[in-house]
């Protein structure tokens, strides 16, 4: 005997386009930098706490700042013993642990201090006026 006539089934769709993202599973930390005696300038940034240097938030704040000298960073407290000195170290490994987008944020608080860059360049003063 022959087939059925009847309704074909409709085929499933399929998927155009690239596929979706991978979901982002790394660790975020805000960071909350606070200007010791100079309230004014406190912000707050986000970053990733197992791929962000130290580096990276002292570059950040230079160019916040301009040009410095004697930047000293110290975690909670500004204390000696709180201070974070390599510049290689990642926040993670400062024992800065952060959470996935989804949960409640980390909040850690980092003071800093620093020197103006003196500007006792040469070259500065050889640029006046014709």
């Amino acid at each position: 005997m022959g087939k059925k006539k009847g309704k074909a089934e409709p085929e499933p769709e399929v998927p155009t386009g690239p596929p979706p993202p991978p979901p982002d599973l790394r660790n975020y930390v805000t960071l909350q930098l606070k200007l010791m005696n100079w309230k004014f300038t406190d912000c707050s940034i986000v970053v990733p706490s197992e791929e962000t240097h130290l580096f990276t938030i002292k570059k950040r704040l230079e160019a916040m700042h301009g040009r410095m000298k004697g930047l000293v960073i110290c975690k909670d407290s500004y204390a000696e013993r709180n201070e974070l000195k390599d510049d290689m170290k990642t926040l993670h490994e400062y024992g800065i642990f952060g959470a996935q987008k989804d949960a409640p944020p980390v909040l850690v608080t980092l003071f800093y201090e620093f020197k103006p860059l003196d500007h006792e360049n040469p070259l500065l003063y050889t640029m006046g006026s014709d």
